[in-house]
């Protein structure tokens, strides 16, 4: 049943993030909840079953979004298993690291998927992942709820 609720959390974000929040958010950067809530649940379920959800995730990101299949898969791929860092069983007792990895993800994966993309980099890069450092304690508490459940 975890998996499930993730599963529908993760496509609502996937959609919200693709068709909704573009439009109604005032600032120009754009929050990518769908990386920083890929990374939580790596980091608390481990970087094996986030895989799946990464390919899944980036494929529909791709259709969405209309980028060559597999950019977003592949740029998310970098970030699950980055968050296997932060799933060693010293670091769960704390946010700090999860909230050090996510910035160092976004960083990684933005040059992942500029380079794909064929575009440049922007300083809008290092203000999405202070923004995602900001993001990552609300919902990380979250996520481990959601994993407990099961």
């Amino acid at each position: 049943m975890t998996r499930i609720t993730f599963g529908l959390l993760l496509f609502v974000t996937i959609f919200a993030q693709a068709t909704i929040l573009p439009s109604v958010n005032p600032l120009t950067i754009t929050p990518d909840l769908v990386l920083v809530l890929l990374f939580l649940w790596s980091a608390v379920c481990g970087p094996r079953e986030a895989l799946f959800w990464v390919f899944v995730g980036g494929v529909t990101l791709d259709i969405l979004s209309m980028d060559p299949l597999g950019t977003n898969a592949l740029a998310l791929v970098c970030v699950a298993l980055l968050a296997g860092l932060a799933r060693q069983r010293l670091y769960q007792s704390t946010v700090i690291v999860p909230v050090v990895l996510v910035v160092i993800a976004t960083l990684i994966h933005g040059f992942v998927l500029y380079t794909l993309r064929g575009t440049s980099l922007d300083l809008f890069l290092l203000l999405q992942a202070v923004l995602h450092a900001i993001l990552v304690p609300f919902i990380y508490f979250f996520v481990r709820r959601l994993a407990r459940v099961s």
